[in-house]
């Protein structure tokens, strides 16, 4: 199984991450891959991490991020600040 989220194994040093990219493992126009990626978004706020437009403009709504990733197909992220997410 392909591992989807490759954060989860990173480093602990903190520091501002690549572009969020579809590599199209994932098609988003399938309503069950849509979900996915919205609940690992939420999820992902939640835990305090921070999005940006590849600009560097702060992103601080759910659907600011939704709307910059259908505007921009991509966008920044920074997790230094946020928690460890919880086991399954």
């Amino acid at each position: 199984m392909e591992q989807l989220n490759p954060v989860l194994g990173g480093t602990t040093e903190p520091k501002l991450k690549a572009p969020l990219l579809s590599d199209m493992a994932v098609d988003f126009r399938l309503p069950s891959d849509t979900l996915f990626l919205m609940v690992e978004l939420s999820d992902a706020m939640r835990r305090g991490v921070q999005h940006f437009r590849l600009d560097g403009s702060p992103l601080t709504s759910f659907n600011d991020v939704l709307e910059a990733l259908i505007v921009d197909g991509e966008v920044l992220f920074d997790d230094e600040w946020s928690v460890a997410p919880r086991g399954h």
